[in-house]
């Protein structure tokens, strides 16, 4: 019988080399001091020594035992005359004891032996542990009683043998230092499949964790998980209610130490237009369109080399474009794996299609024991318990229980619905109210048409067994996409009959029937309806003749949160609004769907309004390319084209978006008009930011004459209206410009004006960059010990006002005054992460800079061929992108890449040269990722 104990599993590190060294007459000495003082503290933590190797296995009775055994072994062990280092796993769970007699022990047997997964869980554990550390799973952990443990969680890892993935933890002392488990590179990218362990977290993934069991589907787990390891593409079949995202995701889970470079899920559910399904998926992998390059070339040339699992989830009702993107994978990324549900196969090569049926059911008058073998009996007892925790399978509520199992078919979905019920209802009353609903279609499949028929009736029966407000609510949630927040659902939904003071108690009633889901995020709480559900109340709510009314409703309110955001992104709390922004994704794109539609529902100007809103976040995110097709698609509205302002705004946008993603011949052919528009108009306010958007844009295109004649005119207007702020902001593109020009005394005066009136007016943004813009003047003068400072109090703004891209900008010049120095593993350090951020921003000026330092650095570490190929691919990718250096930075590199020839014989140098013209960008990034990665990981080390 199994009992639950605490184990501690310790294991001397390097005592192989140490032996090799000793000799085995010192190792043998060295053994019995170590075994001499680990079994003299056993008496002190009350512990009990079960098996002996390099190390010990122990038995306490309590977690706090085995943690304070841990470090006074530790230390003792440290301060042997040999000094040794252990490492140490402390597990909690059921072993089996079995006791030997004392004729068995005199025969060699162990006194007493250990047996069950307690033992193994402990030794996995303790493997990643490095030397003088000490290791928890969550069960240890979650036991320990004393309060002074200092605990850290070192997130979640997959072990060999084991499904789920585990916890783990470190505890140290008051004062002690905890620290990151053994291999470096757990703490940085992981690279390789380590024999025993992979680190879940580590591995790139948007796996949405789960809130209940997985019960069941074994079998159909074990195939799909084979057949991933075979096919291009599997997709799970079947229709809505049978769980294909959850065995779907499960598989992923159990997957995600097999694929290294990510994990991703792909929710299609939300999403109603074809030409979105690509946009999303690129955003999921963080891809952005490149130069001469569809975004679906960017996506499969991002793909190419990687090992990726995707799960693309609810393709049915996008099903060409699912399949367009699949077949486009599979052709260009050959280590690519896909997973799909969907109601229909995708029908293109290398697919493997595998249908999900509903779960097995027990045999009628099955005993309890044989009905809690059934996986459909499980589920629902499973789910009733979390409903009514009293709830159980008793010998009275078996028949009933078999018998309901049986009417709805093993769906899942029609059991977790039946399940919600037992909170009021006796599974007797379950099963009376639905025969009294059970009708059976005729025609066609009859198999498939009982099982849609039954989700049905039992959806059909939930929504029935609502009161008249509860269906309202429900109803008028179906034009939600992607979730929720609870002030959204009172806005929209409280009016007559409901007012917004009801909608709190109903939409946790709504939760309690399981017919709608809610989910904690850092940010709050959300909600969100399956979609099976979801396309049900949107039935109903167009039955109800409401369906207008709330689809503008809805609209209007994400415009006005999109405003709200807009002005939020201006502040201290910048973080807090894009991550709002983020989460009302979906919905911002119903709401700019309804407003370019002809539905003539809402006024087309909302849609510039709307573009107006989300163009900071658009381009902040990266989303750029998807508000470039929007803004495309309204300045072909006439109602947009009727009104100069309207049209003016939406120029400005579109001219914005582009600056964006450094296509400044686009930025400024739709400034031209848009100025055009705004001198019409005459009002200051509005033609001043066109001015300096066009200042920036002829910078960035190499004009600095024409840039300062439009700067000053909008310095000039923003002080006729009063505007510090943006005075401050026109200052510093000013000295920018001066710069740029080369007129760094001017730029320098600009500078003293902007950090007054920056400091004066609270606006870090614009103080940081004037601080950048000084280093950068420091450098150019050579007094790189004055450029770093300024580029570190720049870097010090910008993470307190939480400005990424700004810290981004800190850290990449920081980089060139480190590799001046010739310091090379900090240079490394801050390259990466400048190099990581620039390429999720899509900021693609400061990313070919960056990429530009890698070829410097490559030749720093002693890596000439290396350095060739990176300067070479760099220089094709800024060509392509029409990009050229600004002048001062062309002059240094030119005068490198003469010492870079000097360093390389120059046959060597020319081929080199010529082989790396054929990488992508694709390839010049993880080549130069690699690079700083792999110096980063050895400083570390």
């Amino acid at each position: 019988m199994s009992e639950i104990r605490v184990l501690l599993l310790t294991d001397v590190v390097d005592s192989t080399k140490l032996s090799e060294q000793l000799g085995d007459q010192l190792m043998a000495e060295v053994w019995v001091q170590h075994d001499r003082v680990a079994r003299d503290l056993l008496i002190s933590w009350r512990g009990r020594e079960i098996d002996k190797t390099d190390g010990m296995l122990l038995m306490f009775e309590n977690a706090d035992d085995a943690v304070r055994y841990a470090h006074a072994y530790h230390q003792a062990i440290g301060a042997l005359d040999t000094p040794l280092a252990a490492r140490a796993g402390i597990h909690l769970g059921p072993v089996i004891l079995r006791e030997n007699s004392e004729e068995d022990v005199l025969r060699g047997a162990k006194p007493l032996e250990v047996d069950g997964l307690a033992k193994p869980t402990a030794a996995r554990i303790m493997s990643i542990a490095a030397g003088a550390q000490t290791l928890l799973s969550a069960e240890a952990r979650a036991a320990l009683a004393a309060p002074e443990w200092e605990v850290e969680s070192h997130g979640h890892w997959m072990m060999k043998g084991v499904s789920d993935a585990i916890e783990i933890f470190e505890v140290a002392l008051p004062g002690k230092h905890v620290k990151a488990p053994a291999d470096g590179e757990k703490v940085y990218r992981v690279t390789r499949v380590a024999e025993n362990w992979m680190p879940v977290k580590e591995i790139p993934n948007n796996l949405p964790l789960q809130g209940s069991k997985f019960i069941g589907r074994e079998q159909e787990l074990r195939e799909i998980k084979t057949l991933l390891g075979n096919a291009r593409l599997v997709t799970l079949l079947g229709m809505g209610g049978l769980g294909k995202t959850r065995l779907s995701l499960q598989a992923a889970f159990e997957l995600i130490h097999q694929f290294p470079d990510g994990v991703w899920f792909l929710d299609l559910a939300p999403i109603s237009d074809p030409s979105l399904a690509l946009s999303e998926a690129a955003q999921v992998l963080g891809v952005r369109e490149e130069p001469e390059r569809t975004l679906l070339q960017s996506v499969c040339a991002y793909l190419k080399n990687r090992r990726v699992l995707m799960v693309f989830d609810n393709c049915e009702h996008l099903i060409k474009a699912s399949a367009d993107l699949a077949q486009a994978v599979i052709k260009a990324a050959p280590f690519v794996r896909l997973a799909a549900s969907s109601r229909e196969a995708l029908r293109i090569p290398g697919e493997r299609a595998y249908p999900i049926l509903p779960l097995p059911l027990p045999s009628v008058g099955d005993s309890v024991s044989s009905l809690l073998k059934s996986t459909a009996v499980r589920l629902f007892v499973d789910r009733a318990q979390a409903h009514k925790p009293s709830f159980e399978l008793t010998e009275e509520v078996a028949p009933a229980v078999a018998e309901l199992v049986a009417r709805l078919e093993g769906i899942p979905l029609a059991l977790e619905l039946a399940a919600a019920r037992v909170r009021v209802l006796s599974v007797e009353d379950i099963n009376r109210r639905l025969n009294d609903r059970y009708k059976i279609l005729t025609g066609g499949s009859r198999v498939l048409q009982e099982r849609q028929q039954t989700l049905r009736a039992l959806v059909d029966w939930s929504y029935d067994m609502l009161s008249e407000n509860e269906m309202t609510l429900l109803n008028r949630l179906a034009p939600f996409k992607g979730g929720f927040d609870m002030q959204a659902a009172e806005s929209i939904c409280g009016s007559e009959p409901l007012n917004p003071d009801d909608i709190l108690d109903l939409l946790s009633a709504l939760v309690e029937k399981s017919l709608v889901m809610q989910i904690e995020e850092a940010n709050g709480t959300r909600y969100r309806m399956l979609e099976t559900i979801r396309e049900y109340a949107q039935g109903k709510l167009n039955d109800s003749g409401e369906a207008d009314d709330l689809r503008v409703a809805h609209c209007q309110y994400y415009f006005e949160l999109a405003k709200q955001a807009r002005d939020g992104l201006r502040g201290a709390k910048q973080g807090e609004w894009l991550a709002r922004f983020e989460a009302e994704q979906d919905n911002l794109r119903a709401a700019m769907s309804l407003a370019l539609s002809d539905e003539g529902l809402v006024d087309p100007i909302l849609t510039v309004k709307l573009a107006v809103a989300q163009q900071n976040f658009w381009v902040l995110r990266g989303h750029a390319a998807e508000g470039r097709a929007a803004v495309t698609a309204m300045l072909e509205l006439a109602a947009v084209q009727d009104s100069a302002m309207v049209h003016a705004h939406a120029l400005y946008v579109a001219a914005v978006l582009a600056w964006s993603q450094s296509d400044h011949a686009s930025a400024l052919k739709a400034l031209e008009p848009c100025l055009a528009l705004r001198r019409e108009l005459g009002q200051a306010a509005l033609l001043a930011p066109t001015l300096s958007t066009i200042a920036l844009a002829k910078l960035s295109a190499g004009d600095g004459r024409g840039a300062r004649e439009a700067v000053l005119e909008s310095l000039a207007l923003f002080r006729q209206c009063g505007d510090a702020g943006n005075e401050a902001i026109v200052l510093t593109q000013l000295a920018q410009i001066d710069y740029f020009n080369g007129d760094d005394e001017e730029a320098a005066r600009h500078l003293q004006e902007v950090l007054a009136l920056a400091r004066t007016h609270k606006h870090p943004e614009t103080e940081a960059e004037a601080e950048l813009i000084t280093g950068l003047i420091a450098f150019e003068a050579q007094d790189f010990d004055k450029a770093d400072l300024a580029f570190a109090r720049s870097l010090k703004i910008c993470l307190a006002a939480g400005d990424r891209r700004g810290v981004a900008n800190a850290l990449w010049r920081q980089s060139q005054v480190l590799s001046v120095k010739g310091e090379w593993a900090e240079a490394s350090s801050r390259l990466y992460d400048a190099l990581t951020a620039f390429n999720a921003f899509e900021m693609r000026e400061q990313l070919l800079g960056c990429l530009d330092d890698h070829a410097v650095l490559a030749l720093g570490l002693g890596h000439q061929e290396l350095a060739v190929g990176l300067a070479s691919a760099s220089t094709q990718l800024r060509n392509n992108a029409r990009l050229t250096r600004p002048q001062r930075a062309q002059a240094r590199w030119q005068a490198w890449l003469e010492q870079l020839k000097e360093a390389v014989p120059a046959s060597a140098y020319e081929q080199l040269w010529q082989e790396a013209l054929g990488w992508g960008s694709d390839d010049l990034l993880r080549k130069s990722l690699a690079l700083s990665l792999k110096r980063v990981a050895a400083r570390a080390q």
